[in-house]
């Protein structure tokens, strides 16, 4: 029927459909085109085919090639099976066929649904698309609730297992070990958080250890043919991200991320308090210690200009009166006068604050001195020291954890008599032994104590994991302690065993012609658990 231009066979395919994956597959669709087509001398036939694309979103790799052709005028005709492969946004499918397509002169068929716009378009077609429309939003809620149910009940729900990882195809919520991938997670923790290594720094070390990059290492995995490419590429970003992932210590985190509907399939991330976790649901690659350590790390790191001098405390330092991080700087002209320092980032910025600037030889004399107090008092008597922290910690916290842990379940105890209560009430207004406003009375009563039970679980909750986290770094320091007979000299590793953070004061000399290099600042060393100590 056509002299020259393409008649555009477009088929498309998704298990979010619904269909029977056989009668709707990609092969089926382009049988039932072809022998339409040829039956009805259709000529020039080219097919556009997307295999496992959403008919909501429009953005389709052949679709996208199809569009193209037709706005070269390369194309006379487009043929579908029916309306929904086209697509089942009800608004953009109207506009394709009633404005794109007649714009270009394209004769549009839908096989089964009976439309040819070359015998005049259904007045019924509108309504046809908006029902296509509403079916996939019903199967989008549909596996939205299953995806909700499947979350909330602990199963795996990521289609993308973090690498380390593998399952089989038979059971796919057992995670597995991947031991050669596993060896790289680890190594990654172990440069970030003993030997204080950056990001990208780790990113060039796995890459002059020829370790194979994660897409290259999953395509490997696969069978996928790998030519000419540089599969041990490393960046920050691909470190960053497996220090940031829970599941390495055999936790499963559901709900990180959501789109925003089924027409928009835009990812965004949730709060925390949308985040749901089930611990130990599968093998750990590394412990819950060296995870925190990372996190903690990662939350105090902060980033310095590319400079020949490394500043052993960037991470650690704070002003002791306004609390704002301290920055490492450069202090002298001349090369053999130059001094490396740290100053407040408020009073640098001229936005109040005091002068708080602090030479780095003086914070490694002292911090040195802390550290090496410390470990003395810890090997002179172990269980000794070990209970004079706990009483410490005891006596800073608001209650112990015993009187916490009582509280909170006396308030749980509490809200499920109330909801009996408050069934019974319902129970004696059906049978008519109150009113209706007496009914409401009580029960806004008890919603009311009800609501401020709620409160103070969520607080108690709180100062339980506050406490919990505070033994776990507690057994962090404890294991700092073993790990060293004494220490000599202040390297990264060493800080981040044992140092939690610095705050730097003001200079104790109240010299106005005291040099920088003089400086003796009020210094409080803050250890891993205990506080200062």
């Amino acid at each position: 029927m056509q002299t020259g231009k393409i008649t555009a066979l477009y088929a498309r395919f998704s298990f979010d459909d619904g269909i029977d994956a056989e009668s709707g597959s990609i092969e089926h669709q382009k049988a039932l085109l072809k022998n339409y087509a040829e039956s009805n001398g259709f000529t020039n036939l080219s097919y556009y085919a997307d295999d496992g694309y959403t008919g909501t979103n429009f953005n389709r790799p052949d679709f996208k090639r199809m569009m193209n052709d037709i706005r070269n005028g390369l194309v006379g005709a487009v043929i579908v099976k029916d309306m929904s492969r086209l697509g089942r946004n009800y608004l953009m499918v109207g506009q394709y066929v009633e404005i794109e397509f007649p714009k270009h002169n394209i004769r549009f068929i839908a096989i089964s649904d009976n439309v040819d716009s070359a015998k005049g378009m259904n007045d019924l077609l509108p309504i046809h698309n908006l029902m296509n429309e509403w079916y996939s939003r019903d199967i989008s809620k549909k596996v939205r609730a299953m995806v909700r149910q499947k979350g909330n009940s602990g199963q795996h729900i990521t289609s993308k297992l973090p690498y380390g990882y593998y399952n089989t195809p038979e059971n796919k919520q057992t995670w597995l070990i991947d031991e050669e991938a596993a060896e790289v997670v680890r190594e990654i923790f172990d440069l970030y958080v003993h030997h204080a290594m950056g990001t990208n720094q780790i990113a060039l070390q796995l890459q002059d250890e020829k370790r194979i990059g994660i897409q290259y290492y999953h395509k490997i995995i696969k069978g996928i043919p790998i030519t000419g490419e540089n599969i041990y590429s490393w960046c920050s970003a691909t470190i960053v991200s497996i220090l940031k992932r829970q599941e390495y210590v055999g936790d499963t985190v559901n709900f990180r991320t959501e789109i925003t509907s089924y027409k928009n399939k835009k990812v965004i991330y949730n709060d925390e308090e949308k985040i749901k976790i089930f611990p130990d649901t599968h093998p750990a690659i590394i412990s819950r210690e060296l995870f925190q350590m990372a996190q903690d790390r990662r939350e105090k790191t902060i980033r310095h200009p590319s400079r020949p001098h490394k500043y052993l405390f960037g991470d650690y330092l704070y002003c002791m009166d306004c609390h704002a991080r301290m920055h490492g700087r450069q202090c002298g002209t001349k090369q053999e006068d130059i001094l490396y320092c740290y100053e407040c980032t408020t009073y640098r910025k001229s936005k109040g604050c005091y002068f708080h600037g602090v030479p780095e030889k003086y914070l490694e004399d002292e911090v040195l001195k802390a550290i090496q107090r410390t470990i003395s008092k810890a090997n002179s008597n172990p269980d000794a020291f070990y209970k004079t922290i706990q009483k410490s910690l005891e006596k800073k916290s608001d209650d112990s954890k015993a009187v916490i842990s009582a509280e909170l379940e006396k308030s749980q105890l509490r809200i499920t008599e109330i909801d009996k209560y408050i069934q019974g009430l319902f129970e004696a207004k059906v049978r008519g032994e109150i009113d209706g406003s007496l009914f409401a009375s009580l029960k806004k009563t008890y919603d009311e104590e009800k609501e401020q039970l709620n409160t103070l679980i969520a607080e108690l909750i709180g100062k339980l994991n506050e406490k919990n986290e505070s033994n776990n770094k507690l057994k962090l320091f404890m294991q700092a302690i073993k790990k060293y007979d004494a220490v000599t000299e202040l390297t990264p590793q060493v800080l981040a065993d044992f140092i939690e953070h610095i705050e730097v004061g003001k200079c104790q000399n109240t010299s106005k012609k005291l040099p920088l290099s003089k400086r003796d600042n009020a210094i409080s060393v803050f250890f891993w658990g205990i506080g200062i100590f």
